[in-house]
């Protein structure tokens, strides 16, 4: 009887942790069984990939044509591919020409490659066909302060903003109005706005750089271009910009590196093929500074001085006939050319007397000063100064 009082309590906790072992695993296999599966979650640029492919299959099946046309022209201009999403709107438009939802993303489009007459009239056939979205408004404010037209621009952009105030393109406008209008401080607060509610929007970093740069805050304006440069490194305009922050710091072989870099994303821009140019004439690579500048000249043949550049090539290598050829032509387009006269003058002094002239004055102004090669001694003060004194010229006081 003794022994049963003892393992009483043992028996009855055994029975009570048996019980609840039951009831745990029941209670566990019934939430495997109610259990959720994880949702895959598929990344933007995949569900745009199959996006454009369902729309191309409907498109190509002639099924509501103008309408996946429009769709497929807005996830390619959300990717940025301008040529695409043109082609595609204008297909839309073709298809049925009274939409403004249409009107306004083809301007969105002609705005950002630059069309800045098709862009107005885009939008303004938009906000004929009854548009009246914020994203219209910002549009036109948009398009016309690039035209110069701030008030009309202003008035555009009040009631945007009166419509949606936190949105990240009306504040990019709204800087650009400030800065125009020579607010720089407000603009750069605008533009900081704009970039915070919308990292994706390029010209802000651009332009907030280059304003930085203008105000001499050079620190600043590289902080942002390497924001940008992380977010947008496909981006030409940004890599030129940073080009120009260092050449204006002195540094131009830091500059050039930027430079070529803008050339290889663009192999069309024409600012950074003339400033690859200038660096390449400065250092006397003349056979380089050719392949630059004749590149330059097939994009954009009439790009200012590039006859005389190119002629100047041709003299510094030796190739007089060629060098006269271009001088010849500079002559042609503006008889006054000074620059183009004292080339042919110094090819005409050296063909007759190559030793008369060396033909090193006109590379000084090509010449960089490393100052940190040039010592400069100072002037120490003498301590004392002893001077005799001139009695017969000491003036008698009476």
């Amino acid at each position: 009887m003794k022994v049963n009082r003892i393992l009483y309590p043992i028996f009855y906790s055994l029975i009570i942790l048996a019980t609840t072992c039951i009831l745990q695993s029941c209670q566990s296999d019934a939430r495997n069984n109610t259990r959720i599966p994880p949702v895959i979650k598929n990344t933007k640029a995949k569900l745009e990939k199959d996006a454009l492919l369902s729309l191309t299959e409907l498109i190509n099946r002639n099924i509501d044509q103008n309408s996946n046309y429009f769709k497929r022209a807005r996830i390619y201009f959300d990717k940025e591919q301008f040529k695409q999403a043109l082609a595609d709107i204008n297909e839309a438009i073709e298809e049925q020409e009274n939409v403004g939802e249409y009107f306004l993303l083809r301007g969105k489009i002609n705005r950002e490659i630059g069309e800045m007459d098709l862009a107005l009239e885009d939008a303004e056939r938009a906000e004929a066909l009854q548009q009246n979205s914020p994203e219209l408004y910002v549009l036109l404010a948009d398009i016309l302060q690039v035209k110069g037209k701030f008030r009309e621009a202003g008035k555009y952009l009040n009631q945007a903003m009166q419509m949606a105030p936190y949105d990240g393109s009306a504040y990019y406008v709204k800087g650009m109005l400030e800065a125009r209008q020579g607010d720089s401080l407000s603009s750069l607060t605008s533009l900081s706005y704009a970039m915070n509610v919308n990292p994706r929007l390029l010209r802000a970093y651009l332009q907030s750089t280059i304003i930085n740069r203008k105000l001499l805050n050079y620190d600043q304006a590289l902080v942002i271009n390497d924001m940008a440069i992380k977010r947008f490194p496909n981006m030409p305009e940004l890599y030129f910009e940073k080009g120009e922050l260092y050449n204006v710091l002195a540094k131009p072989d830091t500059a050039i590196i930027y430079y070529q870099k803008a050339v290889s994303l663009n192999p069309k821009y024409t600012e950074a093929l003339y400033q690859m140019a200038t660096y390449e004439i400065k250092q006397r690579y003349y056979y380089k500074a050719l392949v630059s500048l004749q590149q330059l000249q097939k994009v954009k043949p009439d790009y200012p001085l590039i006859n005389n550049m190119i002629g100047l090539c041709y003299e510094k290598t030796g190739d007089y006939p060629r060098a006269r050829e271009y001088y010849t032509v500079a002559l042609n387009m503006n008889d006054a050319d000074r620059d183009a006269h004292n080339g042919l003058w110094r090819i005409r002094v050296r063909e007759t007397n190559p030793s008369y002239y060396s033909g090193e004055s006109d590379e000084r102004q090509y010449k960089l000063l490393d100052t940190a090669r040039v010592k400069i001694d100072l002037i120490q003060p003498r301590k004392s100064i002893n001077m005799q004194v001139d009695s017969s010229r000491k003036a008698k006081i009476q």
